[in-house]
């Protein structure tokens, strides 16, 4: 058959199929169905059983500001069903007008050099014993520290911990940090012993050190970006070294005139511009300055030859690369090479981690950065917990916003609160006595047995800012001190024989006449205050235990300047 005849005979099929499934279709389609008639009494005909897929929606994983709204409104939930633990009132009569006339009388003898706030709360029921413009805000100084670590224990955990980890990804090795505000020169001296059995030191040409869990920011608002450097306003980095500041020791020569000038970390990264020379005077001083990324230490003035050493301390600047410096160089040491060069820069995802460190728990940095009042662990913990609770690199506006956000959660107006950085040392920052109450109060109806806010807290006569203060309290007294040059705080717990917490406090005093009430006085004024109230506890125990009342069973009927018991 001819090649054209086929394609016809091939179409003709083709055409033919299509008319008949037409057909077919149009026959189902255009036939009406048939109705089946049934008599009143027969029985329905069985439902046609139907099946659907339920098809769920696709959730999306929440996002960090949803989990953080998560997580506040749990803390919330939880703060509200411990204040429902609360005892009632006892029966014994608390000599609260008798506090209250002595706190009175010393509260006023500064009333035209200060404003100032005082409130003191039972913690076994809701009960005022004293409130003195408790919802006014003032300046709180480092008991901003107290909301910072409350904050970072209720969201962190207080067995969180901080990890460093050395990377390695073609011919580098990455040093990475996660805020830890404890490194030290031994911990990186542990992790390069760790290190250097894993790696061929010939392989690796440079080690990049990665901040990126941080902002670029590293000095907090509210701190002196100029002066001499001083140690107590350090930079912050998610790498950090020695808490960022550098010891500097000067001491007269053998012979010559010229000092001589040794620095604790001794790293290439610190440079020393020594003028400072023999003469009759102590009138030596250093300052630090950054140039090039690295750290400039000046050494002026004079110094006697027979003078002992003087030591100073002085912030670093470029925290990271001074943290990474000392690192290769601990690193050339150990595996008898030269020392690597140091860059900054980001892990990638796929490098192989050779070690890591890890840091001690919250909570124990909190006791000692509480005990010393140290500025730099606060910062830092505000900008892990920014990282943590936003999942963006950690800095002081997300810090702000959560405090602001947790300060809220506990059932504080969120008028009553200003922050600028974790650490107080502010100018602008606000608190209120009854809000740093709350925190301690709460913390107290925390879990049995575990660890929080009131572990953290000084105790007086122990190493720390308490160290001279309340001694004769018998160690009953935990407290966070803070100092300005205009203002005082103190806030903290007076607990019991046994160390069960019985009632909170907070003062603070803002001196509008800083030359009439200076340091020494304000404090004389708090430490005054919570004696009194020591003496009144002492009496109220006196009279409980005569009675027979457990424990549990305290706290007053009447109340002195409040509207009611405070929740």
């Amino acid at each position: 058959m001819p090649r054209v005849a086929r394609l016809v005979l091939a179409a003709c099929a083709v055409l033919g199929g299509i008319a008949w499934t037409a057909a077919r279709w149009y026959d189902v389609h255009s036939r009406l169905p048939e109705i089946a008639n049934y008599e009143a009494d027969d029985p329905p005909p069985p439902a046609r059983a139907r099946s659907f897929a339920i098809i769920p929606d696709r959730l999306r994983d929440p996002t960090a500001d949803e989990l953080l709204e998560q997580r506040l409104a749990a803390l919330s939930a939880a703060m509200e069903a411990r204040r429902q633990q609360l005892d009632p009132p006892a029966l014994l009569r608390f000599d609260v007008t008798g506090l209250a006339a002595e706190i009175d009388g010393i509260v006023a003898s500064v009333a035209g050099a200060a404003q100032t706030s005082v409130h003191i709360r039972d913690l076994a029921s809701p009960h005022v014993l004293f409130d003195y413009y408790g919802d006014r805000p003032l300046n709180p100084a480092s008991n901003q520290k107290l909301l910072t670590s409350s904050a970072a224990l209720d969201l962190l955990g207080s067995d969180y911990t901080f990890h460093t980890h050395v990377l390695m990804a073609d011919e580098a090795l990455y040093l990475v940090g996660e805020g830890d505000p404890t490194l030290a020169v031994d911990d990186l001296a542990s992790l390069v012993g760790t290190v250097v059995p894993q790696i061929d030191p010939a392989a690796v040409q440079r080690l990049v050190v990665d901040a990126s869990a941080f902002s670029d920011d590293r000095l907090a608002p509210g701190y002196d970006r100029g002066g001499p450097g001083l140690a107590y306003e350090p930079l912050s980095s998610a790498l950090s070294l020695g808490f960022n500041i550098v010891e500097i020791r000067i001491e007269p020569p053998a012979r010559g005139g010229t000092l001589v000038v040794t620095t604790r970390p001794s790293t290439r990264a610190i440079t020393v511009r020594n003028r400072g020379r023999v003469g009759r005077r102590r009138t030596v001083n250093a300052s630090t300055r950054e140039r090039d990324n690295a750290t400039v230490v000046e050494v002026t003035g004079t110094l006697p030859r027979r003078s002992p050493p003087v030591e100073i301390r002085r912030r670093v600047y470029a925290p990271a690369l001074l943290c990474g410096t000392v690192f290769a160089e601990l690193l050339a040491a150990a595996s008898q090479s030269e020392p690597l060069e140091v860059v900054r820069g980001v892990a990638p995802a796929d490098a192989t981690t050779v070690a890591s460190l890890e840091s001690p728990p919250l909570v124990e940095i909190l006791d000692q950065g509480l005990a010393y009042s140290n500025n730099f662990i606060a910062e830092q913990v505000l900008r892990t917990l920014a990282w943590r609770m936003t999942g963006q690199p950690g800095d002081w506006t997300d810090g702000r916003d959560i405090l602001v956000a947790y300060w809220a959660a506990l059932g504080n107006d969120p008028e009553g609160v200003v922050v600028e950085n974790g650490s107080g040392l502010s100018r602008s920052g606000r608190l209120t006595t009854a809000g740093l109450v709350d925190l301690i109060a709460l913390a107290a109806r925390g879990t049995p047995g575990g660890r929080g806010l009131l572990d953290t807290l000084p105790v007086a006569g122990e190493p720390g800012t308490l160290r001279s203060r309340l001694r004769l309290s018998g160690k009953r007294v935990r407290a966070k001190t803070g100092t300005l040059d205009d203002t005082s705080a103190l806030s903290g717990a007076i607990t019991t024989e046994r160390g069960e917490p019985m009632l909170a406090f907070s003062i603070l005093i803002n001196a509008t006449d800083p030359a009439r009430l200076g340091a020494t006085l304000r404090r004389q004024i708090e430490d005054r205050i919570v004696v009194a109230t020591l003496r009144a506890i002492d009496d109220y125990e006196a009279q409980r235990a005569g009675m027979g009342l457990p424990t549990g069973l305290r706290g007053p009927r009447n109340k002195h300047r409040t509207l009611g018991p405070r929740r």
